[in-house]
């Protein structure tokens, strides 16, 4: 596999990522930034930019498209903190492209941006990944350490998913294998199940 030193797109199986930031609210303790700047065929995906619309296309076309099942928001930040950004771009890679377009997110969207983004999102989107990572509030701010209140963090999260599962046609939410109890990933899933949403663990 070919390294590419360019960290704004990259693969990793099947699917293409845009990495647009590195900023996030949360700081988790399973983070694989805290382990390899390296994913995919990304040499390092710390920025020293975030790009724009014009990079991003660009380095797309480097790519055969039609091996390629999803372009997906991604990289090695919180993409909602880049909301307009990402919505221009979800827009013109999806007329470009045709591809389907996935937001990973840690579903902290509207704290960050201090309003409800889901109408938005549901716009640009065909996909969502949530990452739910706790069965309640208080676990929820050990694994993540967020800087937003635990209870504050929580309900939003947990408000998010059941706003997007209302608006977005493909909704996941998932938790890291190893970093909570095999009962609050039990836990977790029966969440996912009563919010009529799919679960995985990551």
């Amino acid at each position: 596999m070919r390294v590419r030193t360019l960290s704004f797109v990259y693969r990793y199986g099947r699917n293409l990522y845009l990495n647009v930031t590195n900023r996030c609210p949360c700081s988790c303790v399973f983070c694989v930034r805290d382990s390899t700047p390296r994913l995919g065929d990304a040499d390092s995906l710390w920025l020293d930019h975030e790009p724009s619309l014009d990079e991003i296309m660009a380095e797309l076309k480097e790519y055969d498209l039609d091996s390629v099942r999803e372009i997906v928001f991604c990289g090695y930040g919180e993409p909602t903190c880049r909301l307009d950004d990402i919505k221009e771009m979800a827009k013109a890679i999806k007329a470009e492209t045709g591809k389907r377009i996935r937001l990973d997110t840690n579903g902290l969207g509207d704290l960050v941006n201090g309003r409800d983004i889901v109408p938005e999102l549901a716009e640009v989107l065909d996909s969502i990944s949530i990452s739910l990572n706790a069965s309640n509030a208080e676990e929820y701010k050990e694994v993540t350490r967020c800087r937003f209140g635990a209870e504050e963090a929580y309900s939003s999260l947990i408000s998010f998913i059941k706003r997007a599962h209302a608006s977005i046609p493909d909704v996941t939410v998932s938790v890291v294998g190893g970093s909570i109890s095999p009962a609050s990933e039990e836990a977790c899933a029966r969440m996912a199940e009563n919010m009529g949403v799919s679960f995985r663990v990551r």
